[in-house]
């Protein structure tokens, strides 16, 4: 909100200093972001960036009544309002309500003789200074009551009032389209608020007056309209038909339900000023639901703990005062507060500390940490998934962090067919944001997308968070941590000297293998083809134990790919961490460097057809040796003479003790046992 200081100085003492008041209002919670000393001449003009909650500080009336707070001086007395002359308002208007839980309240006031001409220069410096321009001074009265109070008032022109009667209404069936001042014609919904003369719709209650009754050059008599509108069907009715204005602003934060006569007597006293106007005597006062104001009770103690430390009680009572909020003395040495109604943003004991904390300064609170009971995130804590988070870094993977919120359906795909349905949130911030993820892999999807069309060729992320599966009704839902994969581009660094090579479904593959043997060493897998059906079902690979899916990776099936317009190939995989909690080892510690050299042997085997190598090797890896081990595969051959499907290997034996050397009798003894191994095992034999 852009404010004039010679305006705000008419209302309360301040400073001559611009800086000490912008500096005072910032320290209060409105922000000011600028100084103009040039726009306006001999004014100095100040943008202030008002919070949602302080609807009442949208009018310099309540900007003025914070730096009176701010520097303990009282705020000036409203001027007085011209006495009425001629018939009284009520013989000449009749105001109805019929839906008074939109509109509960509803004040008119008729000036006379207005003469529509150019305001004085004065009134429109001071609109120029507030980011208006004047139009005439019949409107320009209007639009100071507005930037002075911050509560609109609309004028109409009498003669043009049909049937001298004003209904505030919802449109009937006929009225569904309705021309506003601007010239558009407006569709009008069930439940949008109207202002109605005795044959139709003169205005849209809160927003915008219509073409029909609006002031023209002719208008002698106005009918002034202050109101108060519910501000959700203001918001609802503003948001539906694209019209936000000054008027609307005010009136969907939430306007002073006792505003609205102050309002009118200070429109009467400027038409009277500014258009040589004379008021009738008395008003409408049309008030079907009247204000009880609310108490609330505040507590020291507990004003102490939010705070962080004790202002004192004497304090906290001259706070709350300062900013007009009456205090009374309650049970256990608590505080009594009942707020004016201009603050309608005071409805909680909370809100009444942080007031305290405004007016004492918030320089005060301690720059110490609370202190708390709580756990700290299991998330953060557990060792399984750090050492995920530095093998994925360590393999040249981005860690990533997405919502755990899905569009309804995002993630069908990804789940087994048979999977219960999400869990729904009660209040979603958006429709993309329904339900919550049962896999982490929709999530990693959107993010490489989004990477791809910014001009990103190779991304490569991966997640580490929580699944949300839901178990039954009235059970919360299992949180299954996991960790998620996603690769697209090259599957290499690129380099000038060589091709590039887009990754395929074997490098993520081998990465989840990396992970699992890593992660959990001792664990046994069965591997198989996920029946996921975003998968492509001949480029996917699953690891089970049990029955239990522990892990898959796959290419995104080409229809999944066509559907979501992907600009390249995305290869997916995801861990069930939790499943491999149970078989993770300790957290590796360091150990010296080994002081003596390592000892060697080779294996030279052949495997038959269909005999998988990693088989062997765990059969291998059982047997007991003298020193830590190593295998390696040096050699791989295939072709005469071996039959078809036969495959020989070479692999090294590496010991690496530790302290002392091994001798030859120790190393032989060790490759007799491999050796063992190797003979009874089916469809393995000795090279000779």
């Amino acid at each position: 909100m852009l404010a004039s200081l010679n305006w705000l100085s008419e209302l309360a003492a301040i400073p001559e200093d611009p800086d000490r008041v912008a500096a005072a209002l910032t320290a209060r919670g409105l922000t000011v972001d600028a100084i103009d000393r040039e726009t306006v001449p001999g004014d100095v003009v100040l943008d202030v960036d008002v919070p949602a909650n302080r609807p009442d500080c949208l009018g310099h009336l309540g900007l003025a009544r914070e730096i009176a707070a701010a520097f303990s001086h009282p705020l000036s007395p409203a001027p007085a309002t011209p006495i009425g002359e001629g018939a009284p308002v009520g013989d000449e208007i009749e105001i109805e309500i019929d839906d008074p839980e939109l509109c509960t309240r509803y004040v008119a006031r008729i000036v006379r003789g207005v003469r529509v001409g150019p305001s004085p220069e004065p009134v429109r410096r001071r609109l120029e200074a507030c980011g208006l321009r004047s139009i005439n001074n019949v409107v320009d009265a209007s639009n100071l009551v507005l930037l002075g109070l911050g509560q609109p008032v609309h004028f109409f022109d009498l003669e043009r009032v049909r049937g001298r009667r004003i209904v505030v209404r919802r449109p009937r069936a006929p009225e569904r389209v309705f021309r506003t001042l601007d010239g558009i014609d407006r569709t009008l919904e069930a439940d949008t608020l109207l202002i109605a003369d005795g044959e139709g719709p003169s205005a849209l209650a809160g927003i915008m007056g219509g073409a029909d009754s609006e002031i023209g050059d002719t208008t002698r008599d106005v009918l002034i309209e202050a109101a108060w509108f519910d501000p959700r069907s203001i918001r609802r009715t503003a948001r539906r038909l694209g019209l936000s204005t000054d008027a609307s602003q005010r009136f969907e934060r939430g306007a002073d339900p006792e505003a609205p006569p102050r309002a009118q007597d200070m429109a009467v006293r400027l038409l009277v000023e500014l258009a040589g106007g004379t008021p009738a005597p008395g008003r409408i006062d049309v008030h079907p639901r009247p204000r009880v104001p609310a108490t609330v009770v505040l507590r020291p103690q507990r004003a102490r703990l939010l705070m962080g430390f004790d202002p004192g009680r004497e304090t906290m009572v001259e706070a709350l005062r300062a900013v007009g909020i009456e205090c009374a003395d309650a049970a256990g040495g608590a505080i009594s507060a009942t707020a004016p109604s201009w603050r309608v943003d005071l409805v909680r004991e909370a809100d009444l500390v942080e007031e305290v904390a405004r007016h004492v300064g918030y320089d005060r609170v301690p720059a110490r940490l609370p202190v708390t009971g709580a756990a700290p995130d299991e998330g953060t804590t557990r060792p399984l998934a750090d050492r995920a988070r530095d093998l994925l870094a360590g393999v040249g993977f981005h860690e990533a962090v997405c919502y755990s919120m899905l569009q309804a359906g995002a993630d069908d795909g990804f789940v087994p067919r048979d999977a219960r349905a999400p869990a729904t949130i009660a209040n979603p911030i958006s429709e993309q944001l329904a339900v919550l993820r049962r896999t982490l892999a929709p999530g990693l999807l959107a993010a490489v997308d989004l990477n791809l069309r910014r001009g990103v060729r190779d991304v490569r992320l991966f997640e580490v968070g929580r699944a949300f599966l839901t178990r039954g009704s009235g059970a919360l839902p299992d949180e299954p941590y996991r960790v998620a994969l996603a690769w697209s581009g090259a599957g290499e660094p690129r380099h000038w000297s060589r091709p590039v090579r887009e990754v395929d479904v074997f490098d993520l593959a081998g990465v989840v293998e990396i992970a699992l043997r890593t992660l959990a060493p001792g664990f046994a897998l069965q591997r198989g083809i996920p029946s996921l059906a975003a998968l492509h079902p001949g480029r996917s690979a699953s690891w089970e134990t049990d029955g239990r899916l522990v892990a898959w990776c796959g290419a995104l099936h080409p229809e999944v790919r066509a559907r979501l317009d992907l600009p390249a190939e995305v290869l997916l995989a995801e861990i069930d961490l939790d499943a491999l909690e149970a078989a993770a080892p300790p957290a590796p510690a360091y150990a010296a460097i080994p002081r003596v050299p390592a000892s060697a042997r080779d294996l030279a085997l052949v495997l038959g057809p269909g005999t998988p190598w990693g088989a062997l090797l765990d059969r291998l890896r059982r047997v007991d040796p003298p020193a830590p081990v190593s295998f390696e595969i040096v050699d791989r051959y295939a072709g005469p003479p071996l039959a078809d499907g036969e495959v020989s290997l070479t692999v090294r034996v590496i010991l690496q003790p530790l302290e002392r050397t091994l001798t030859d009798e120790r190393t032989e003894a060790y490759r007799r046992l491999l050796v063992d191994v190797v003979e009874a095992s089916d469809g393995v034999r000795l090279r000779a």
